[in-house]
């Protein structure tokens, strides 16, 4: 597993168009397809806890797994992010143990 990019952004106040605006992008090269659609699967189960407050999109491409969060406030963002990448390293580590024939 290696994490490809990882971002964050934030709009000025002053030209915020929308509420959400803090952002931060997360890319995960699973080099695996099959391994990629088994952790997004797992992923897209639990969804986010205040989707008023914080908004979270996922897709698989090419072995890599891609989430964009999106927050009101950089409290929240960082609060999903923390809190997904805990359970993202849980089920990596899980496949990695146990491989995929389970």
């Amino acid at each position: 597993m290696d994490v490809v990019t990882s971002a964050v952004e934030t709009n000025a106040p002053e030209k915020n168009l929308s509420p959400w605006e803090f952002s931060c992008d997360l890319e995960v090269d699973y080099k695996s397809d099959e391994i990629a659609s088994i952790v997004y699967s797992t992923m897209a189960v639990d969804k986010e806890l205040q989707p008023d407050k914080v908004r979270r999109s996922m897709s698989v491409s090419n072995g890599k797994l891609s989430v964009r969060f999106q927050a009101t406030e950089a409290r929240f963002l960082r609060a999903s992010y923390s809190a997904f990448v805990d359970v993202l390293t849980l089920a990596t580590k899980t496949i990695e143990q146990f491989g995929t024939s389970m």
